[in-house]
């Protein structure tokens, strides 16, 4: 507390940004003043096509803190591209029409009605945050509209909690699980109230301070767009309308932008290059710098390509490109941009950007590239596109699967961190999933070819005095925990045998579990593939269907072999496990597990990777992994994340000679002429342009000129350059 008032003495803010923002939240009230709101139409409420409904006044008219990102259904009732009325997201998604509509939306108005009348009573600990019916940042914020002196105008998690900590905020209220962000954000505002410089200053100077000294600022992202498509120069237009562009996929995307049919949309698109293009040009922000460019190529003497960058001029957009979006017949897709310079700039070395559209982000690139224009950075405080109360409604047992190097462990942290706090756009994933460990909601394993169902489920261990007890494996422990969650003891209890004990009385003895506020747990399980999982999941095969799940339908409840416990699986664990193709195909796992999961597919991806010098990193890796899929098959593709660390040209040399040829070697089992292929031919000698080159033997010296050497045929000798250069690498692909 002492550093956090020390921090508050030097904070200063300008008086006018003050007055700018509370006249913003005077004219939302004068639109949609208390009196109005418990006969406000579901029109009045979410008719985002006008522009001027109450939920579109949330998200895009800048008052108070943001609550960007996410989807539509983060306002409960939310009209669709097509016109229609909906509730929930993707498989959850609903279409609602007459009574039915008329119905939810008047439970849904009823809750913010009465919620904003409890906050006005200063009765904000009886707010049901678990029923919330719309996300509990977009409640934070609409009481934060209302009632300026009771909450402060950031509503982002990676804000409040450590804020909490801080403020040494009750244990009870920052171990809970779902965590009650809108009494914890209002006790903390509350209790820097009680303290000067706090106690003098308005909520807006209060907010903006705990937002610079919690939040992350954002950065500036720096992105290049190309200007000409299809032989046409558009940077003429560019500069006449003071727009950028990107006319591909020429389809009219206004209706869909506020809506949750966006995605469904973008799948029409067939060139997944262009996808990739759009979603990321929809992600651009206010004060993003844009240079435009176009690239080309020069043969030097040498026979190596230099590909060289030209940069036409850079700009700043005036929005984000959600707000500031327009479609036009001849450009495409537009937003507005203030040019900041448009001098021409040739660059050798950069021209491996040939694609549409690039988000730069090695900051040598961007020293190099932006001259001007990227200084300073941007803030948004609050924005925050996170539902806290879990509503993970995805499959109960995952695999990933895909080639080696495609990111499958990294990935899963992030994944994992969304089951357990329903979001993980604005935590930091690593510390989070560290967090979570300690805190028993996540447990890593890995199997190999020695785990055993002793290990995973129960087994047999001396108790020292002759005889046998059993001992619980990864799994049987975390499903205990996640089972006693759902007992609902208000206080929990300090050792893991204590709770054991309370979750197989109630098994015994039939008590009713209830697991709709329980928080979610997670067994992840590496390289699951690599044991014999029919004996490590034994009897416990049946237990993994949803349906017979604690709670479920056809619930089913086992006694274990050797303890003769009787077990359950809760609907609130989930197993996640990941699986290398390169080492056994899917269609080797056994039937009756297979048909138990669900497999999702990671493969290489280009586009998280960058052009390095004068190597288009990300066309070497396509068109080494098109020979692959050719020659072999797509589950031993190279991953991406091989390259990820790639900083040089040097680098990637290091990367090929040291990681994929050992790779290719170990797939081909030493077939040369396969690997040359892969690598974009056979050299005859070393002096030539290539990785694998023949080697010529001398046989009349090796063998001192024996005649017997005329008449062997010996198979030609094949070797790997120790040192390969520019020139090597550009000939496999171009």
């Amino acid at each position: 507390m002492k550093d956090l008032i020390e921090a508050a003495n030097q904070f200063t803010l300008d008086e006018e940004y003050i007055i700018s923002s509370e006249n913003k939240r005077k004219e939302f009230i004068k639109k949609f003043p208390l009196e109005f709101l418990p006969e406000m139409t579901v029109e009045e409420y979410a008719n985002t096509s006008t522009r001027d409904a109450f939920i579109y006044w949330l998200e895009h008219k800048e008052v108070l803190g943001g609550i960007g990102g996410g989807n539509a259904s983060k306002f409960g009732i939310y009209k669709s591209g097509n016109g229609q009325y909906c509730k929930g997201a993707s498989t959850k998604k609903r279409e609602l029409t007459g009574e039915e509509l008329e119905r939810e939306f008047a439970s849904l108005r009823a809750q913010i009605v009465t919620n904003l009348q409890l906050a006005g009573e200063d009765r904000i600990s009886e707010i049901n945050y678990s029923g919330l019916k719309l996300w509990p940042m977009v409640m934070l914020k609409i009481l934060n509209i209302y009632y300026p002196e009771k909450f402060f105008n950031v509503y982002a998690r990676k804000v409040i909690d450590p804020l909490g900590v801080d403020l040494n905020m009750f244990k009870e209220l920052m171990n809970a699980r779902p965590r009650n962000y809108i009494l914890l954000q209002h006790l903390e505002y509350m209790k820097l109230r009680e303290t000067e410089p706090f106690k003098s200053w308005d909520y807006v100077k209060v907010s903006e301070f705990i937002w610079k000294r919690y939040g992350e600022r954002r950065q500036i992202k720096h992105w290049l767009i190309e200007h000409r498509y299809e032989d046409r120069d558009y940077l003429p237009l560019f500069n006449e309308k003071e727009v950028i562009s990107l006319p591909v996929f020429k389809r009219d995307l206004s209706p869909y932008l506020a809506s949750d049919d966006l995605s469904s949309i973008l799948s029409e698109i067939k060139d997944e290059k262009e996808k990739a293009a759009v979603e990321s040009f929809l992600n651009m922000e206010k004060g993003d710098i844009v240079g435009v460019k176009t690239t080309y190529s020069q043969r030097l003497e040498d026979g190596t390509l230099t590909y060289v960058l030209k940069i036409a001029g850079t700009a700043k957009l005036k929005s984000r490109v959600l707000d500031g979006y327009a479609y036009d017949e001849l450009l495409g897709h537009t937003v507005p941009i203030e040019w900041i310079e448009r001098m021409e700039r040739d660059l050798p070395g950069f021209g491996g950007f040939r694609d549409k559209l690039h988000l730069i982000t090695k900051k040598r690139h961007i020293k190099k590239i932006f001259i001007k224009g990227n200084e300073g950075d941007h803030t948004d405080p609050g924005d925050d596109s996170t539902q806290d109360v879990n509503s993970y409604n995805g499959s109960l047992n995952v695999i990933f699967y895909g080639p080696p190097g495609t990111g499958k462990t990294f990935n899963i942290a992030k994944y994992v961190v969304n089951i357990v706090e329903s979001n993980s756009e604005d935590v930091d994933i690593k510390e989070h999933y560290k967090q979570l460990q300690t805190q028993g909601f996540i447990q890593f394993i890995t199997f190999h070819q020695s785990f055993s169902y002793e290990d995973f489920v129960e087994g047999l261990k001396s108790d020292g005095k002759g005889g046998f007890k059993s001992k619980d494996g990864a799994l049987k422990r975390i499903a205990i925990e996640a089972l006693y969650e759902g007992l609902g003891h208000s206080k929990k209890l300090e050792k893991y045998a204590a709770r054991k004990q309370e979750v197989l009385n109630a098994l015994k003895e039939g008590k009713p579990f209830d697991f709709i506020a329980a928080p979610m747990y997670v067994l992840v399980i590496d390289e699951i593939n690599r044991a014999n999982m029919s004996k490590v999941f034994g009897e416990l095969i049946t237990l993994l269907e949803d349906d017979k799940r604690l709670t479920k339908d056809n619930e089913t409840l086992v006694y274990l072999p050797y303890s003769r416990d009787p077990f359950i699986l809760p609907p609130n664990l989930v197993l996640l496990g990941t699986m290398n193709t390169a080492d056994r195909s899917i269609t080797l796992l056994d039937t009756a597990l297979r048909r138990r999961f669900s497999f999702e597919e990671m493969m290489p991806n280009s586009s998280l990777l960058q052009p390095i010098e004068n190597i288009d990193l990300p066309g070497l890796l396509d068109i080494i992994n098109k020979r692959i899929e050719v020659l072999y098959d797509r589950d031993h593709t190279i991953g991406h994340a091989y390259f990820m660390s790639a900083e040089t040209e040097a680098d990637v040399y290091q990367v090929i000679l040291t990681k994929i040829v050992p790779l290719l070697q170990e797939y081909f089992y030493d077939d040369w002429e396969k690997i040359g292929l892969i690598l974009g031919g056979i050299g005859e000698n070393e002096d030539e342009p290539c990785i694998v080159y023949k080697e010529t033997v001398n046989l009349q010296k090796l063998f001192k000129d024996s005649p017997m050497v005329a008449t062997m045929d010996l198979p030609v000798k094949y070797k790997i350059k120790k040192k390969i250069k520019l020139v090597d690498v550009q000939r496999v692909y171009e």
